[in-house]
């Protein structure tokens, strides 16, 4: 009789039957097919995952509604394979429809008890997925779900999202709305204050009119209901406080401010809500502070208002230069407060008095204009403990006051330095960077078993280039001295990159990672190391990752998107799989690129000591790892070059001899004549990793040989080792830049009339010419002009690849750390999102070479927007002498000048930098010399923040103001904004 019931049932499925057929089949099963069904619903299911019909998986829902367990209804593939349109339709989640009857009476007939907890797991997955509101009141009421308020507030959030019959094509929409809630006394008082407790897309739900002319909102609706009674104003009022102090995100923020704008409390419930806005100031983003203090600044001025209660929260205000406009705004209002309560005098002085501290020029300035009146004040207001208490402080802000500021306290403050001593100390880039290879950076091997077992958690971050070397170092040598039986101890980290083999059997966890699903690009190849590890390297698994994911690999949806990995990953690819042929065959090597020295430097000598062992037990260098090997090794460093020239000698390749010797000889020395006769560029080498194959590279090593040690050179020799026009070979990779407008036009998707818009940007643009011909995969330096700009074949979305770089960026950089500078233009033509300019930046925070043009490009690129990351590596590669100022500043003028960055935000982060050292000051006056020389006579929007900077600067170092600036400051005083700032710098020059 089961095999019957299990034979319709797969019979109704692949017809596929109507829906009302499988319910009704469904509803007369007998308790005892329960189990055969679900077994076979879960084959199906397999069957069914790639390319189906909505109807098919409707039917296999509704079965595992009526059969599965709660094992089998909380894994992850009940919710990924039935998420789809039909699940919309089925509950009356797609706009204009409403619930599917057959769907709601097999789960009215089954009653699942996990019923609640998957339709949590699934909004939590996706919250565009949780059910319409009324469906879950439903569901509620008909006791087939609990309440969950988590839940009740995300469908509540969404409920103008979606529509029921009864709602379509109303003209009088709004009234409808209003109507449905005002009668619904369980939405008001149970529900809707949901919204303002849990972090939900209140603030994106909205519902269009039939004309598309009527935009309904809960911004529109809440006040609403507030005038007619059915909301308490001071309630909402309230919870819109409230909920500004929890960590949501920052959309929903603005929403619950913008709410309580739009109610325009009076002053007496501003009074009551003191409290409330007071603890805002101290959140941690700015619309939120900026938000309070405009409040604030109003309130302030009501003898109700308990002033000194500002000073507990003016501590944490003043290390916040992105409220900077909000606070001169509140400290104007303290000097009105002084006329109409004389008394607040000590407090308004205090306040005034921490506010000096302040990093922004204008803070600084209102606040010293209120602190001067005070204290030359003919009748004081101040005590004289008080007066005397306020001018110490002003001792102790001495250091941080700006040019302004300072002119305004003089009568208060010490005597000044005498004027033209130099305070700031000199600076210049240090050109001839020689790696640190002290044994404060030596890379300590992996020790032992449980090290290495600690450390493959690690990599699985696939954050940290210097773990992965670690680890694989480690693999190569203790490779023949593992436990006897080690797979059980890597299951934990199986089951991290795959959660289904949890509680699986070694038999069922074979079968599921027969075909695993590995990540694409350099993610994909650890886990492909760590499964060849798992299986005792039996078959390689390495050379068989994609670094391309599209259709091809199974996607039902061709070109929704295409993941491709960097040209570099496929070198790291090849790399790799030498490393797993090593482990495979239990030769006990290291890989010639092993980093000797943090974070990734090869010591000459370790280099040679290497490539002697390799020699010795027969075994030929892989040329990519040879290739990384020479990117890496810090050839100048002329203590370990002399140890490795001594060495040298002892090796048989006279090919690697030669080179060697080369590079590790004197910098300037130029390349060998014989160079030129060593290769055929249309000869590509063998991927194997023997004597021919190391043959065949052999003239590819020599270009990364010689870009390695001289990054700028010229060498005619190399003409024949690749096709004309690939940069990084004969020339160095150096394209012109230039800022220019950009546009783009597509067609407005909603509305009846779906006009044309039109988009225009400024844009860093660069003109680099693609390369013609395949690169082998050896010359690193020259991969990156492999990838085309336009979105053609094979890339389809350039952003999907920014995105999959910005991934994969820590290990790519560590690559090639002498000369980054491929890297950094590839960066830059490639994309100006966020991630991969905070995946860039963050790879220049260390020791390493000075920043050639591209690098300097990209710190420019961010320093003329907010970005404290951009002024930490501002800091950083000062400290390091990495940063070459005047070049960073004919940039950054260049980009002023196009309308690429803005000149407030720069003079914002620049002012970030004050007194943080002597060499920072030096920079910044390299810096300003050739920035506002750059600039143009009219001047830009926001030049007056730029000077008052440069202002504070000189105040400071007492350095004068070179020529060129004063020809220009000349030309901008005759313009009114600009007059009074020009003439002080001028005059501070004439002094």
């Amino acid at each position: 009789m089961a095999d019957s019931v299990v034979e319709i049932f797969e019979q109704l499925v692949r017809l596929p039957a109507p829906l009302p057929e499988m319910a009704t089949f469904l509803l007369g099963l007998d308790p005892k097919d329960i189990v055969a069904i679900r077994k076979k619903t879960k084959q199906l299911a397999k069957k069914f995952d790639t390319g189906n019909v909505p109807e098919t998986w409707a039917l296999l829902f509704m079965a595992g509604l009526a059969s599965y367990a709660r094992q089998e209804a909380l894994q992850r593939s009940f919710s990924s394979y039935w998420n789809g349109d039909f699940l919309e339709a089925a509950f009356g989640q797609k706009r204009y429809q409403g619930p599917c009857e057959p769907l709601l009476t097999v789960l009215r007939h089954a009653r699942p008890p996990w019923l609640t907890d998957w339709l949590l797991g699934l909004a939590r997955t996706f919250t565009g997925q949780v059910l319409p509101y009324t469906q879950l009141r439903t569901l509620a009421d008909e006791g087939l779900i609990t309440y969950d308020p988590w839940l009740f507030a995300q469908a509540l959030a969404r409920r103008l999202d979606y529509r029921n019959a009864a709602e379509n094509d109303r003209p009088n929409l709004t009234d409808y709305l209003l109507a449905q809630f005002r009668a619904d006394a369980l939405l008001l008082t149970r529900d809707l204050p949901l919204l303002f407790d849990y972090d939900t897309r209140a603030e994106e739900a909205e519902m269009m009119g039939p004309t598309y002319r009527e935009s309904i909102t809960w911004l529109t609706l809440i006040p609403e209901l507030i005038a007619s009674g059915h909301l308490h104003r001071a309630d909402i009022l309230t919870r819109c406080l409230l909920a500004l102090r929890r960590d949501f995100h920052r959309a929903l923020l603005t929403w619950f401010k913008n709410l309580y704008l739009s109610l325009q409390p009076t002053r007496a419930e501003q009074l009551a809500h003191q409290a409330e806005l007071l603890a805002l100031v101290e959140h941690s983003l700015p619309l939120v502070v900026n938000f309070a203090l405009g409040q604030l600044k109003d309130l302030c001025l009501d003898p109700g208002f308990r002033l000194a209660a500002l000073l507990l929260p003016a501590e944490s205000l003043l290390a916040r230069p992105d409220v900077a406009a909000s606070l001169v705004a509140l400290l104007t209002s303290l000097g009105r407060v002084l006329r109409s309560a004389p008394a607040q005098a000590p407090t308004v002085a205090r306040l005034y008095a921490a506010a000096l501290a302040h990093p922004a020029a204008a803070v600084q300035d209102r606040a010293a204009k209120g602190l001067a009146a005070l204290l030359a004040a003919t009748k004081s207001s101040l005590s004289s403990p008080d007066r005397q208490a306020v001018i110490a402080a002003l001792g102790d802000a001495a250091g941080q006051l700006g040019a302004t500021a300072r002119a305004l306290l003089a009568p208060w403050l010490a005597a000044p330095p005498a004027a033209g001593a130099a305070t700031a100390a000199d600076y210049a880039p240090l050109l001839d960077f020689v790696p640190d290879l002290s044994a404060t950076t030596a890379v300590v091997p992996v020790a032992d078993w449980p090290e290495l077992l600690f450390l493959t958690g690690q990599v699985l971050k696939h954050d940290d280039a210097l773990a992965l070397e670690r680890w694989l170092d480690g693999l190569l040598r203790l490779r023949s001295r593992l436990p006897p039986h080690y797979a059980p101890a890597l299951r934990p980290y199986l089951q991290q990159l795959w959660p289904k083999l949890k509680g699986k059997t070694e038999a069922e966890t074979e079968e599921l990672l027969r075909e695993p699903a590995l990540a694409v690009g350099h993610a994909g190849l650890v886990q492909a190391l760590l499964l060849s590890w798992a299986r005792g390297f039996a078959a390689p698994l390495v050379p068989g990752i994609h670094l391309r994911y599209d259709s091809s690999l199974g996607y039902p949806y061709k070109d929704l998107f295409t993941i491709i990995a960097d040209p570099l990953v496929a070198a790291e690819q090849q790399r790799l799989a030498f490393a797993e042929t090593l482990l495979r065959e239990q030769r006990a090597l290291p890989l010639l690129s092993t980093p000797s020295h943090a974070p990734h430097w090869v010591s000459p000598n370790a280099l040679i000591t290497r490539l002697l062992t390799y020699e010795a037990t027969g075994q030929s260098p892989h040329p990519v790892d040879l290739a990384v090997a020479l990117a890496r090794t810090a050839h100048a460093h002329p203590t370990e070059a002399a140890a490795a020239l001594a060495q040298l000698p002892r090796l048989r390749h006279a090919g690697l001899r030669a080179l060697l010797a080369w590079l590790l000889g004197p910098v300037a020395e130029p390349l060998p004549a014989g160079v030129a006769d060593l290769a055929d560029p249309t000869a590509a080498p063998a991927p194997g990793a023997g004597a021919a194959a190391l043959a065949a590279a052999l003239p590819q090593l020599w270009a990364v040989a010689a870009r390695t040690k001289q990054p700028a050179g010229e060498f005619p020799g190399l003409a024949g080792v690749a096709a004309a026009g690939v940069p990084g070979v004969v020339h160095p990779w150096q394209p012109s830049w230039w800022v220019g407008v950009q546009s783009r036009t597509y067609k407005q998707p909603w509305g009846p009339d779906q006009p044309d818009i039109t988009q225009h940007w400024t844009a860093v643009l660069l003109a680099l010419p693609l390369t013609p011909a395949p690169v082998p995969p050896t010359l690193l330096y020259s991969l990156a002009a492999t990838v085309p700009l336009e979105a053609a074949e094979p890339f389809v979305n350039l952003d999907n690849y920014a995105g999959a770089l910005a991934d994969d960026y820590p290990f790519l950089g560590a690559l090639l750390p002498q000369y980054p500078a491929p890297l950094h233009w590839h960066t830059l033509r490639i994309s100006n999102t966020d991630t991969l300019s905070a995946a860039t930046l963050t790879s220049l925070l260390g020791p390493g070479p000075c920043f050639e043009e591209a690098a300097t490009l990209l710190l420019a690129r961010t320093l003329g927007y907010q970005n404290a990351l951009a002024v930490e590596v501002l800091l950083a590669a000062t400290k390091h002498r990495r940063l070459v100022p005047a070049a960073l500043g004919r940039v950054l003028g260049k980009m002023l000048a196009g309308d690429f960055a803005d000149a407030g935000h720069l003079a914002k982060n620049l002012a970030q930098t004050r007194a943080s050292s002597p060499a920072a000051d030096a920079v910044l006056s390299q810096l300003f010399a050739t920035l506002l020389a750059e600039l143009p006579a009219t001047p830009l929007p926001k030049l007056r923040l730029l000077l008052e900077t440069y202002a504070d600067l000189l105040a400071r170092t007492q350095q004068p103001v070179p020529a060129p600036v004063q020809a220009q400051l000349g030309a901008w005083q005759a313009t009114a904004s600009l007059r009074k700032i020009s003439r002080t710098l001028l005059a501070q020059h004439a002094a």
